[in-house]
């Protein structure tokens, strides 16, 4: 995550959460100082169950909302700096024109910072893959997963 000029006054380290697919996961704890690197894989896997046309399951996933929030440990709970989302189909499988870096797999988005983040807004920088698999279940029908 970078954030050109902007100082943080707070010393409290961050990590970037992440909620997608109905999972919540989070990073590992950075020092406050920008560049942030988050060098971590998150794996989120969902089988969907009842699915059987690929058209069910990108409806499925333009209904669910992925959520990314840059949060400093200040107490009592943290406090979050930046958001970023986006429905889960454009966050999972973006727009190839819009997608920038070697192969497709690097991307950039500018968070919306929060009220009391002063400065620029954060970008962040990172990759997704994705993997569709189907399996069938134990009645002989086929869903995705």
């Amino acid at each position: 995550i970078t954030c050109p000029g902007v100082l943080l006054k707070c010393k409290e380290e961050l990590y970037l959460s992440v909620s997608v697919l109905g999972q919540y996961k989070k990073t590992q704890c950075v020092p406050a100082a920008f560049p942030l690197f988050f060098q971590e894989k998150l794996v989120f896997e969902k089988v969907f169950a009842n699915v059987v046309d690929p058209g069910d399951l990108v409806e499925l996933l333009e209904l669910d909302t992925a959520v990314l929030e840059l949060i400093q440990l200040v107490p009592p709970v943290g406090k979050i700096l930046a958001t970023y989302e986006e429905n889960t189909r454009d966050f999972l499988f973006p727009d190839p024109k819009l997608t920038r870096g070697h192969h497709g797999l690097d991307r950039e988005i500018l968070m919306k910072r929060s009220s009391s983040f002063t400065g620029i807004a954060p970008k962040l920088r990172f990759s997704t893959s994705s993997l569709i698999t189907e399996s069938l279940l134990s009645s002989g029908r086929s869903h995705i997963q």
